[in-house]
């Protein structure tokens, strides 16, 4: 477990994923509606081949759970995703560990700026 632990935390969509349910159970689409009015796109890679993914991939690590299935007139079943125990744990985990050990990054959008002289 773990090992696949390590791995998530890898993706930071993963911890949005997390983060969103911590706050209160939702289906995939009112994941990505969230991120994107929060303006979450900005700093996570959001697609919902990728939500999806994720999301299933957290089913499999035991860090969520599907919680119930949401109909609304002829739309297509939603279901409905909550943290369990473990998640809880996990997300709270991540998040101290995250601050706690800052990872210098060096982005090449960063990089182009600080050599912009070379253009004039």
């Amino acid at each position: 477990m773990a090992d696949r632990l390590r791995s998530a935390r890898s993706n930071p969509l993963a911890l949005a994923v997390l983060v969103l349910l911590y706050e209160r159970p939702m289906h995939p689409y009112q994941m990505s509606q969230t991120l994107r009015e929060r303006g979450k796109q900005e700093s996570v890679r959001l697609n919902f081949g990728s939500l999806y993914s994720v999301v299933e991939s957290l089913v499999r690590q035991g860090l969520i759970h599907a919680m119930s299935t949401e109909q609304e007139g002829n739309r297509p079943a939603r279901t409905v995703y909550d943290l369990t125990d473990e998640g809880t744990r996990e997300v709270g985990s991540w998040m101290r560990d995250l601050v706690a050990n800052p990872v210098k990054e060096y982005p090449q959008f960063m990089a182009a700026l600080s050599f912009i002289a070379v253009l004039s």
